[in-house]
């Protein structure tokens, strides 16, 4: 019995010691560079940015990273995948970190995959991406992203940094590495709403 209780201390003890891998990937629709309920798709949208924290979680809590928790989440390339709900037209992704290195940029059914790459590495930190145009965008349409796709298998929601990651590739994957993404919320009829209702009332 004492040998079980030992056991289990040890166990909570390498538990707790352990520090939490994750950052934290969301879409942006009204250009406030924030994610939350307030990002919602209409047959108006034009464009969604897509922002990365490489050091801090979706509660800002720090990251730190896996193999040397001195070192900082740096960042120098990255990958995503998008997926529809809905009706939404992809157009062209414009990247905003000076990234020249085209990996790819496709489209296919509810899907489209996006990447860049630079040798220039940059500091941990929350950055946004790039935009990505959007057209043809049906009423409750939504996005997420999603950690990988058949448009293309061998790629990956996740970025480049000098942190060597689970796989010790320098790669911080989406699904294993990180797991916190928020998408784009669902588009709530001004008539659900307390206001909406008020305002049937006295029509």
């Amino acid at each position: 019995m004492k040998h079980s209780l030992l056991l289990v201390a040890v166990v909570a003890l390498v538990a707790f010691a352990t520090p939490a891998h994750s950052q934290f990937m969301y879409l942006d629709t009204n250009n406030d560079g924030v994610g939350d309920s307030n990002d919602v798709l209409s047959p108006t949208s034009t464009s969604v940015d897509v922002w990365l924290d490489t050091d801090s979680n979706e509660d800002s809590s720090p990251v730190v990273c896996n193999d040397n928790p001195s070192d900082l989440m740096t960042i120098n390339s990255y990958e995503f995948f998008l997926r529809s709900t809905g009706s939404v037209t992809y157009g062209t992704w414009t990247d905003n970190m000076g990234f020249g290195t085209i990996v790819a940029d496709l489209a296919g059914g509810s899907d489209t995959y996006h990447g860049r790459f630079s040798l220039t590495v940059l500091g941990a930190g929350l950055y946004k991406l790039g935009s990505l145009a959007v057209s043809g965008v049906a009423v409750n349409s939504t996005l997420s992203i999603v950690s990988s796709s058949t448009l293309n298998p061998p790629g990956a929601t996740s970025f480049g940094t000098t942190c060597a990651g689970l796989d010790f590739d320098n790669t911080y994957k989406h699904g294993s590495d990180w797991f916190d993404v928020r998408g784009t919320a669902s588009f709530t009829p001004v008539t659900s709403t307390t206001w909406g209702q008020i305002k049937n009332i006295y029509r």
